[in-house]
């Protein structure tokens, strides 16, 4: 299989393509040739090929907004107010009290050593820590479990992935962007979740916004 087909394989699976976890396939896809091949075989899939700023990552989005895929984003948008919305502050948190820029950027890496020691010498961190609620996650769960948890939960959505098998680092990926961007949505409209209408408005925005 082509590095371009393997791509396209990948954008067809969900997978934003960045430098972090699809270098060759980022690289094929900055290049107009190769994009303009992959917008025209998506496009007859009904999908278009968008893209998060100038430099962002590549991923793709219903080219028609049918009934379905309506429904596809209010189901992402709740699991992400669910599942990711607690998460990203404590992180945060846990970065700024390190002294560090609290913004988690694209090919930043994480490591759970380091976080699991701030936490451990700041009390007002574990109690944040301690106080979320993750699926599958016991009430009893040490904060250090926890932010285990949170940094796993991270790599199977694809915001993060492993540095190497053998390490605790993780290396966020350019879907980080798109996180926050769907972050902003909902903070504007957490009560409207739900209405069809306002889903419409806001998924145009988020991809209107991620076109080149």
């Amino acid at each position: 299989m082509s590095q371009l087909a393997s791509t396209l394989t990948a954008l067809l699976a969900g997978e934003f393509i960045c430098p972090v976890a699809h270098p060759v396939g980022y690289d094929l896809l900055s290049e107009e040739e190769h994009r303009a091949v992959a917008e025209a075989w998506v496009a007859v899939l009904g999908k278009r090929l968008v893209r998060l700023g100038d430099e962002g990552a590549f991923f793709l989005a219903p080219d028609i907004a049918d009934n379905e895929a309506r429904k596809a984003v209010r189901e992402s948008l709740r699991s992400v107010r669910v599942q990711l919305s607690p998460i990203v502050p404590v992180l945060e948190a846990i970065r700024q009290a390190q002294g560090q820029d609290a913004h988690l950027q694209p090919g930043l890496t994480l490591w759970e050593s380091e976080l699991a020691e701030r936490v451990r010498l700041t009390p007002a961190l574990e109690q944040q820590v301690m106080e979320l609620s993750l699926s599958g996650m016991r009430l009893d769960s040490s904060s250090n479990d926890r932010i285990s948890r949170m940094l796993d939960f991270l790599e199977k959505e694809r915001y993060a992935v492993k540095v190497d098998e053998k390490s605790s680092g993780y290396r966020l990926t350019g879907k980080i962007e798109f996180l926050y961007a769907v972050l902003e949505v909902i903070a504007e409209n957490s009560e409207l979740i739900s209405d069809a209408a306002v889903v419409d408005q806001e998924q145009l925005r988020l991809l209107e916004a991620g076109q080149e």
